[in-house]
């Protein structure tokens, strides 16, 4: 078997792992979830799937960055100059078309991000909000009371947090959730001397 032929193999491998993995965690909860089960599934024995995931939270490590990338590509298609409220109306938007089915596994997602998130470094959309940011600053729209990397931090903390309450809450979308805690990031962002407050995800920034 050639090179290619064993990493095709043991990506196709390591794909049934995780659409498995996902499954029994919507089927069973994610701390509930067994690793046998997952590799029945699969079809594949314990020995491979603790080579493709160390743990069950890879697993969700996995599929936080696979949900990602299609919110990175849509911010990176904005044009540069876009408004700051542009760019994260196209967050809010990318975010709940991707969770917004995965009520039961948001918590553990979340908890498994919210770790990712704080000690790692700029990266993915981290580091594409962390530009737009500091776009915007120099446009003298976004304070400089913090860095735009840590502004970028703060916003994705608080996306993430909102999740996790609204997992927990009936009675709103995720959608209108997300939104509101862009509004209130956005009204701290702010450079207060040429923007007023209160127009939410959809001011002019």
């Amino acid at each position: 078997m050639t090179d290619t032929s064993r990493d095709r193999q043991r990506e196709a491998t390591r794909q049934r792992l995780y659409e498995a993995a996902l499954g029994i965690f919507r089927r069973d909860g994610f701390r509930e979830a067994r690793v046998d089960d997952i590799t029945l599934v699969a079809g594949v024995s314990r020995t491979a799937f603790y080579f493709h995931f160390p743990t069950k939270e890879d697993v969700l490590s996995e599929m936080m960055r696979r949900t990602e990338q299609p919110i990175c590509a849509a911010v990176e298609a904005l044009p540069a100059d876009a408004d700051l409220s542009q760019v994260l109306e196209t967050v809010v938007e990318g975010m709940n078309r991707v969770w917004q089915g995965e009520r039961d596994l948001i918590v553990d997602a979340m908890a498994v991000g919210l770790r990712i998130e704080s000690g790692a470094p700029q990266a993915g959309l981290k580091a594409l909000l962390a530009r737009r940011l500091e776009a915007a600053s120099a446009r003298g729209v976004v304070t400089t009371a913090l860095r735009p990397a840590m502004l970028a931090d703060l916003y994705l903390l608080g996306c993430m947090s909102t999740m996790v309450q609204w997992a927990q809450d009936e009675g709103r979308s995720l959608h209108d959730a997300l939104t509101a805690a862009t509004g209130l990031f956005l009204d701290g962002a702010r450079n207060g001397k040429s923007h007023p407050k209160g127009n939410g995800a959809n001011g002019k920034s």
